[in-house]
């Protein structure tokens, strides 16, 4: 007998995460690739759980403000809507540096692009090299990949049947359709693992 249960909601991920015992880097990434569309309320709730719990009420110097002020300029600069596509950014020189980086043929970075590579099946030195390429979390890389993409925005040939968005497949996958050598594959598969 198979039971299904309902999908949780935002306050039930967020408890989940809390009574984790360490919520790392590492939890997160696991909650983030779980619950994608929570990746960002899981980035800020870690941050909170992460913070100083004192009752420290004293004012912030100037400096500590400037900093505060600082990063939230920076914070609010960063587009984190839905409608916002991190990995749109890997394309001309930012998608060579990407391939260059990882020694990878530039179709591997096209099927990122295009949403075609299943977040879980990417280990974690290969996302945080793409959050670094795209100064974004690490968090949104990896919500941006569990979104399918909007409308037909990838290659375009002529086709038989209907355009479709297409599934997606294993980074492992991806690797062996781009002709990336056993032992490449090998390499990247291990890291971060």
């Amino acid at each position: 007998m198979t039971v299904n249960h309902p999908p949780l909601g935002l306050q039930d991920v967020l408890d989940e995460f809390m009574m984790e015992d360490d919520q790392g880097s590492e939890v997160l990434a696991r909650y983030v690739r779980e619950y994608p569309q929570f990746a960002a309320q899981l980035v800020d709730f870690s941050i909170l759980a992460a913070s100083d719990d004192s009752d420290d009420q004293r004012e912030l110097s100037a400096i500590d403000q400037s900093r505060v002020d600082a990063a939230w300029i920076a914070f609010s600069a960063i587009d984190i809507s839905p409608a916002s596509d991190p990995l749109a950014k890997l394309t001309g020189e930012k998608g060579r540096s990407v391939a260059h980086a990882l020694g990878v043929p530039r179709q591997v970075v096209t099927c990122f692009r295009e949403h075609k590579v299943i977040a879980t099946s990417v280990p974690d030195d290969i996302l945080r090299l793409f959050a670094d390429e795209l100064e974004v979390p690490m968090a949104y890389v990896i919500s941006a990949m569990s979104q399918p993409l909007a409308g037909f925005g990838g290659r375009q040939f002529k086709a038989d049947g209907k355009p479709s968005a297409g599934e997606q497949v294993s980074f492992e996958q991806v690797l062996i359709d781009a002709g990336v050598s056993e032992a490449d594959r090998s390499r990247l598969l291990s890291k971060g693992g």
